[in-house]
């Protein structure tokens, strides 16, 4: 049976609330950092789900999840240029980028890369991506007199999401600098307009958001939420909501009810995919701002 923990004194001796204070003075790459390692690590001990219990008790995690867990637990407020196994572990892609303050492909709209051509083209059904290619290289230096050994098909002018067998939301687009400002604004706001609805019949939920309450993100404890969360599931326990609250919570404040109808909510909505892609967007759109501001100051 799973052991429950019913007071706060049988907390492990790692967890402090204090140390989660740093949390007050993170920006929006800050908090990308500290919820991704926290849905990667996450992934890393829930993967053992799936194994055979022995003598009732799930199987150990690994020696370097367990490392790992130790550094985070030491310092919650995560920065993986400190140490080398977390940043071995958890440094690259979108959080590379951020970290490094140069965003290329976190940005919601950018120009495509040779990487991210290529990276589309991969995403191709493979036997479509050979009959494209193979349609095109036969007009390099052909004998126009004879007829084309591969035909052109129709999936070969439809949208690459469309056939790729993604999600279907346009991560592939093209824009023309050529054209005026007006008549992209005009488009593209017709284009959204356009996905938006074509999703929203798909019952997709689309929300359109102001910049993250990062206050409320502290207030409602998500962090040390999570690191709790990932200790029930690393130790086979399960802690009480009203353990939850007088662990997460400073005295007199919160409550399980909260910890139950927003502060669990909350931590799940902010480990999905869809939003830790927003949160890296906000931060990369940051970033370029300042970087904008340091290369072309103001005139006063």
């Amino acid at each position: 049976m799973v052991k429950r923990i019913k007071h706060i004194s049988a907390l492990p001796g790692w967890y402090s609330l204090e140390k989660y204070n740093k949390a007050e003075t993170l920006d929006a790459a800050g908090w990308y950092e500290q919820l991704s390692v926290r849905a990667d690590m996450s992934v890393m001990i829930e993967g053992r789900r799936g194994q055979t219990w022995q003598n009732g008790e799930l199987p150990s995690i690994s020696r370097q999840t367990a490392q790992a867990l130790d550094l985070i637990r030491a310092t919650p407020i995560v920065d993986l240029t400190g140490d080398g196994l977390l940043h071995a572990l958890f440094h690259g892609g979108a959080l590379a980028e951020l970290k490094s303050c140069d965003p290329l492909y976190t940005p919601g709209v950018r120009l495509i890369t040779v990487r991210g051509h290529y990276m589309t083209e991969r995403s191709i059904q493979k036997e479509k991506r050979t009959h494209a290619r193979n349609f095109f290289n036969q007009f390099d230096d052909r004998d126009h007199f004879r007829p084309l050994e591969y035909k052109a098909r129709d999936w070969m002018d439809q949208p690459i999401d469309w056939i790729s067998g993604g999600s279907g939301v346009c991560a592939n687009t093209q824009v023309n600098l050529l054209l005026p400002d007006k008549v992209l604004i005009a488009q593209f706001k017709q284009f959204l307009k356009d996905r938006r609805n074509a999703l929203q019949r798909a019952g997709a939920s689309i929300e359109n958001r102001q910049k993250p309450d990062f206050a409320a993100w502290r207030r409602f404890g998500v962090l040390p939420y999570l690191d709790l969360r990932m200790w029930e599931h690393e130790a086979g326990i399960k802690l009480s909501n009203r353990v939850m609250a007088d662990a997460i919570f400073p005295p007199g404040e919160g409550g399980e009810e909260v910890v139950r109808k927003t502060t669990a909510k909350l931590a799940h909505l902010l480990l999905a995919r869809k939003h830790l892609e927003t949160l890296a967007a906000i931060a990369a759109q940051e970033i370029t701002e300042r970087n904008n501001a340091q290369t072309f100051p103001e005139k006063k």
